[in-house]
Parts: C-alpha cells; sequence; structure tokens
C-alpha cells in the first residue's frame, strides 16, 4: 500500500478550483485531557476551516460562541485562518467543549462534554439578513449536532444548496424532516454491515436526498444516487491524528463536486482531503492550553477513563 506525504496530498488538491462554502451550527474545544491543550473543533465549524486552508475557498462560519477564553481564542484562529464570522452570535457563558483522553490501546477517544456550553440552551434562528449572508455562498454545511433543521426550508427557498452531517446519531425521523432540502448527506457507517449500508442509503434517497455519502471506515466510503453506486478508497498516510478526518473527507468532497467533478474524482479529493487532515494535530492545529477552567468544564462523562 502507497504511503503519501503530506506534499504529495496538497499536490493533489491543488488542482481543485476554490470552493465558497459557509458552515452554520457547532463549533467545539476538543480538549486533550493527557495533553492539557484544547483545539478548534465541530463539524460545521470544520468544514468551514478546511475549505479556506486545504482549498483557499471563501469561507464562513456561523454560530454561537460563548464569551470565555476559549471562544475568544476560537475567534482569534478563524480570523487568522481567514474564515469570517460577522454572522456569528455571542452568548454569556462557556463555549462548547469535548473531552479526548487515550484508551488502553492509545486511541483519542471522546469521554466527556460540557453539554454543548451556551449552544445547550440557545438555538441558531435564521434572520432575513443571514439568509441574505448565507446566500452569498454557493454551499451551506450543517450537522445534526447543529439545531439547525427548522431553518433549512428557509434557507433552502434562496437556491443555496445545502449538505448535511448525519453522523451516526441521526433518528431516521431527522432524515425523513431533511432529506428534501438537503442535496448531499453524509453518514458514518464504519460499524455497519453492507445490508444495513445499503438500507440506510435506499431510506435516505427514498426521502428525497440527491446524494448519500457512507463512510466505512478502512473500507472507504460510498456514494449512492439513483440508480448509482461508487466505492471510494483510503488513502494511507503517517498519521499524526485521525481527530478530523471525518470533517476533512466532507470538505474534499462537497470542493470537487462543486468543480464539476464526477463522483469517481470526488471521492479521491475526499480521500485525500481526510489522509491530509490526520498529519496535523487536532482536526487541524491552533491549540489552547487548557488548565484548570478547562477541566471544569467537563460536566458529562461519557465514559471512565
Amino acid at each position: 500500500m502507497t504511503m503519501y506525504s503530506s506534499e504529495e496530498l496538497r499536490d493533489v488538491l491543488s488542482a481543485v478550483p476554490a470552493p465558497s462554502l459557509v458552515g452554520v451550527g457547532d463549533n467545539v474545544l476538543d480538549c486533550y485531557v493527557h495533553e492539557d491543550l484544547a483545539y478548534p473543533g465541530g463539524n460545521a465549524l470544520n468544514v468551514a476551516v478546511y475549505s479556506r486552508l486545504f482549498f483557499g475557498g471563501d469561507a464562513g462560519f456561523v454560530g454561537i460562541m460563548g464569551d470565555d477564553r476559549f471562544a475568544a481564542h476560537l475567534q482569534g484562529v478563524l480570523d487568522e485562518i481567514g474564515v469570517d464570522r460577522s454572522r456569528v452570535r455571542h452568548a454569556h457563558g462557556a463555549n462548547g467543549m469535548a473531552f479526548v483522553e487515550l484508551d488502553d490501546d492509545g486511541d483519542r477517544v471522546f469521554v466527556g462534554s460540557n453539554r454543548g456550553g451556551v449552544q445547550a440552551e440557545l438555538r441558531l434562528r435564521m434572520t432575513e439578513a443571514d439568509t441574505e449572508y448565507l446566500a452569498g455562498y454557493s454551499r451551506v454545511h450543517t450537522s445534526v449536532y447543529s439545531s439547525l433543521e427548522a431553518e433549512l426550508p428557509t434557507i433552502a427557498e434562496r437556491g443555496t444548496a445545502i449538505s448535511f452531517d448525519y453522523s451516526d446519531d441521526a433518528a431516521g425521523d431527522v432524515v425523513r424532516a431533511t432529506a428534501q432540502h438537503v442535496d448531499v448527506g453524509f453518514f458514518s457507517g464504519g460499524g455497519f454491515t453492507e445490508s444495513e449500508v445499503d438500507a440506510l442509503a435506499t431510506f435516505a434517497l427514498d426521502c428525497g436526498m440527491t446524494s448519500v455519502v457512507i463512510t466505512l471506515g478502512s473500507r472507504g466510503a460510498r456514494v449512492f444516487e439513483a440508480g448509482t453506486t461508487h466505492t471510494g478508497r483510503v488513502v494511507s498516510v503517517e498519521a499524526v491524528d485521525a481527530l478530523g478526518a471525518g470533517d476533512a473527507f466532507i470538505t474534499g468532497f462537497l470542493a470537487a463536486r462543486a468543480s464539476g467533478a464526477d463522483v469517481a474524482r470526488s471521492l479521491e479529493v475526499a480521500s485525500t482531503t481526510g489522509a491530509l487532515a490526520c498529519t496535523l494535530r487536532g482536526a487541524f492545529g491552533y491549540p489552547v492550553r487548557g488548565g484548570d477552567d478547562a477541566r471544569a468544564q467537563l460536566l458529562r462523562r461519557y465514559r471512565k477513563a
């Protein structure tokens, strides 16, 4: 199996035209407890950042942030990278935070959170100014963790393409309610059997989705559209951290499709982008010290360390 360097991966991506994308919804700091470092993250934010970092795209982010030092760090990182945040809301309280530890095999696992911080009690509501802002981009990307489902019809009415990451957490009712507004839906299916993958794709397409992309871990990824199925391979790289690989995969697929690439080429770009993200610490680097104020935010523990 060929192992690619980050320079080789970037060369592949350099041929992809810069996309226009705004991420809407979730943003967190991923706190690596064993390192006492917190890295910017969250699906909607990551996809916007990767669009800018890997493709030089026109990228924006809309979400709810707190007013603690972690939120300030996150805002500074977006400014440094060049992701517009002019429509971000600010609320008094802690920014969303997730906690990562090493398991017995040395793999990183999410072990807890602060229940979303200020995002737990608030929900984004799109104003006319917001929908006008979103319409300035070719694509809006959001996720099941962003609580934006009720706003999708309004966004779709402006003609902006919408992609949605359902991860492996979305209930069937969520898929059914959103699919007609989503042209590309992403699902995590690493633990699915082949029959479960096929059943999920059929369900999502029947609900009105145009393209269904299911990532399958070491088995690559599969794209389902009406009457067609395509399979993508994994691109091998000397991995440093796989935390943001799935979000980077999404970004690459969307960027390639926006350029007019067919599904096979889009899968190749997506796998390349996912591999490139694995060469970075955290989702895309830019850590800040965790400290006691980060550890105090571990309000909900998923599993024992």
